[in-house]
């Protein structure tokens, strides 16, 4: 078992700045400080008045507001029970020595990863039960979208005992021309909405999905003038109208008074690796030393990426949790997961030369000429690494954390393929692949790492040759070639990088931006040593 350090995303402030301490963040703004400007201490006990703050004023403890828009924070912290994370390790290996200085090795490589650090919002939305029917609101919220979109006029939606017994004040409200044109067929609607037709409104009013929006205009006082225009609120001073719980009217009834979002690293992750491995290697015999290596393996996480994450992405899934109450959602193979992964490796010293197969008894010029060359190789080849098809701001589930894409047909065919203008791509059918994912509902964190891109290849070489000038003085050259095929390999990480986005354009969407490989160079070096 071994307990892993926390990671210099805790220690430093978890976040990209490099902060010192656990809260503050490294800042400087405009420039404000030069080495010439900067505060000077001026005795043992006296601190530069500039880096001296006055108290807050109040009461202590501080209570932060409640409401908007000081309520409606976007924070980040610790969790105070958070523990060290573990790895069970596991190794077994099988060696058989064979003829001609060969050896064949076997091996089993095991690793659990628990309790490991992941970044939760600890502010998400609540997935209330409504008592009477039973239903919570993920399912209330998902039959809503479903009817969205298949277009299904307003005046064809029927109740929803969860719409109606959670948010009975919205039944009547009359429909605001402020929203007209968001629910098929509203702009023909008469007569008195029910709950279910005046949510079914509301929610359609925000695109991709974005289901937490419209959650927050009916949870939270003030927010329709902010996201929808100057509209009247309904009972609670929500729109159309706040949840009603126990007989009350209750706003803040999903959301925090005080936080739409609150991140705090939390021991949410797991991980799960087992690998085969293969190796042959030959030592160095006959000028000849030689390795193969293959390993079969799989790796499983909930995130591959969790230390480089800020307090919130709000545009690509950055490894955060989507839904703190299910966290495994996101349950599925590495970021950097390869099924297949061949690499060899060898040096080879050519047999010319004094003392050598050929040329044994050449001296002088002709052993200068032929003899002391070398050549090296590193080659390695993988299979498709992960990528995940993004949705960039369609936030169903969280606020402000996007939920991937969901797969509903036939896995489409990847690789690389080339448009009419020779742009690469990922899809060979790119409309045919977009019209395989869906958005995901209210509750669901989508698929992670759903598809494979077209891996890695590279082969690296050197040539070198030695001089020994006298005992103690060697001159050596050597010519390095770096990708010498010129190989090109894509990147496929998740978006908006390579994949595409599930809103934009078919023609766009899997186009390559980025390689894994860089084009071929060569190095030439002479190097004297003595």
């Amino acid at each position: 078992m071994y307990y892993d350090h926390f990671g210099q995303g805790v220690v430093d402030a978890f976040d990209q700045q490099g902060s010192f301490g656990l809260t503050t963040s490294i800042q400087n703004p405009v420039g404000q400080y030069s080495v010439d400007t900067s505060p000077r201490f001026t005795g043992l006990y006296n601190i530069p008045p500039q880096l001296i703050f006055p108290p807050p004023t109040g009461p202590f403890p501080k209570t932060p507001p409640v409401g908007l828009p000081e309520g409606a924070t976007i924070y980040w912290g610790l969790d105070d029970k958070m523990k060290t994370p573990y790895s069970h390790v596991f190794d077994f290996s099988i060696s058989r020595e064979l003829p001609k200085s060969f050896v064949l090795e076997l091996a089993y490589i095991g690793r659990l990863g628990r309790r490991l650090l992941q970044e939760e919002d600890l502010a998400m939305p609540l997935d209330i039960v409504d008592p009477k029917s039973g239903m919570d609101y993920f399912k209330a919220a998902t039959l809503l979208t479903k009817a969205f979109d298949k277009n299904v006029p307003i005046q064809n939606i029927g109740k929803i005992p969860y719409w109606e017994n959670v948010f009975p004040g919205a039944a009547g409200i009359p429909i605001n021309v402020a929203l007209v044109g968001c629910a098929p067929g509203v702009s023909n609607f008469t007569g008195a909405p029910t709950a279910t037709q005046a949510m079914y409104n509301l929610y359609s009013c925000f695109p991709n999905h974005n289901s937490t929006a419209a959650l927050i205009v009916a949870d939270v006082p003030g927010q329709a003038a902010q996201l929808l225009g100057n509209l009247t609120p309904g009972p609670g001073g929500c729109y159309p109208s706040c949840a009603t719980l126990g007989g009350k009217v209750t706003p803040y009834a999903f959301f925090n008074p005080q936080f739409t979002s609150l991140y705090a690293w939390r021991n949410s992750g797991n991980s799960s690796f087992n690998g085969l491995q293969v190796m042959l290697r030959h030592g160095m015999t006959h000028g000849l030393q030689w390795d193969f290596n293959y390993t079969y393996s799989k790796s499983i996480d909930i995130g591959s990426n969790a230390e480089r994450i800020n307090q919130f992405n709000a545009y690509y899934q950055a490894d955060q949790i989507i839904n703190s109450w299910s966290p495994n959602q996101l349950r599925g193979v590495s970021d950097f997961d390869t099924t297949h992964q061949f690499n060899t490796n060898w040096v080879y010293a050519l047999p010319f030369g004094q003392g050598q197969r050929f040329g044994s008894s050449s001296g002088g010029w002709m052993n200068a000429l032929i003899g002391g060359w070398q050549f090296a190789g590193l080659a390695r080849w993988t299979s498709g690494f992960p990528t995940t098809v993004e949705t960039f701001t369609s936030f169903p589930t969280n606020w402000e954390l996007p939920s991937a894409a969901i797969l509903t047909a036939s896995k489409p065919q990847t690789g690389v393929f080339f448009d009419a203008s020779g742009n690469p791509r990922l899809f060979k059918n790119q409309a045919a692949a977009q019209g395989a994912f869906r958005f995901s509902y209210p509750g669901e964190s989508g698929q992670r790492n759903e598809l494979r891109g077209p891996g890695y290849f590279g082969i690296d070489t050197a040539v070198s040759k030695s001089w020994r000038i006298v005992e103690s003085q060697t001159l050596k050259f050597s010519w390095n070639v770096y990708n010498l095929t010129n190989s090109v390999r894509f990147d496929v990480a998740p978006l908006p990088q390579t994949t595409g986005q599930l809103e934009e354009p078919a023609s766009s969407f899997g186009l390559f931006s980025s390689t894994l490989t860089k084009s071929r160079v060569m190095e030439f070096a002479l190097r004297y040593t003595f």
